[in-house]
């Protein structure tokens, strides 16, 4: 085994690897065999080169630009599409965006996937007629990428828990209250028919 390692010398490992190979590779040019050599920039130095039009791109300042606080909204024309977008939605919802039916974390996340697993047929028509909300509300869900840190959706999870059971209890005393008053007044009727006939 250590007479393998001495035929090669331990000094000069470039020379070493150099051998296995069969083409013997000048170190000097690297240039390729039938192709001409790239002209090199530093060949044409007695062209003038006119940089004073890249000064403002580098600078970024543009000529006659005012200061972020003094600009003004851009008067270009809003294209058709969004400007009859945006006019029904403040038709439709004069007093600002507030749905009356919101969904969870986990119901938005759901009508994602469903639309990314096939958006022919969980489109927005569709989505809204099962979750039971507006067309307007599944598009915004399916338009927003915002999610939560994770100590924010723990602290959400939690809360939805809580109002959950809130609801939950508050139905409770409810269904009791209607079944007691049911039953007080059918005991009423009868106790009132009692008495007439004693």
């Amino acid at each position: 085994m250590l007479s393998c390692f001495r035929k090669f010398p331990l000094c000069c490992p470039r020379a070493t690897i150099s051998r296995f190979y069969s083409v013997q590779i000048n170190r000097r040019k690297w240039a390729l065999e039938g192709l001409p050599r790239p002209r090199s920039i530093l060949d044409d130095d007695d062209v003038p080169v006119d940089l004073s039009e890249d000064e403002d791109a580098v600078n970024g300042v543009r000529p006659n630009t005012p200061p972020l606080h003094m600009r003004t909204p851009s008067k270009k024309a809003t294209p058709e599409e969004f400007k009859i977008h945006r006019e029904a939605i403040k038709k439709n919802f004069p007093g600002g965006w507030a749905p009356p039916r919101k969904l969870s974390r986990e119901a938005m996340e759901g009508v994602r996937q469903m639309h990314r697993l096939d958006p022919e047929k969980f489109n927005t028509p569709f989505l809204a007629d099962k979750f039971k909300i507006s067309p307007e509300a599944i598009r915004r869900i399916l338009k927003s990428r915002w999610e939560p840190p994770r100590e924010k959706r723990l602290k959400l999870a939690e809360r939805e828990r809580v109002a959950k059971l809130e609801h939950l209890s508050l139905q409770k005393v409810r269904e009791r209250i209607e079944a007691r008053a049911a039953r007080e007044s059918a005991n009423v009727g009868t106790d009132r028919d009692r008495f007439q006939f004693e």
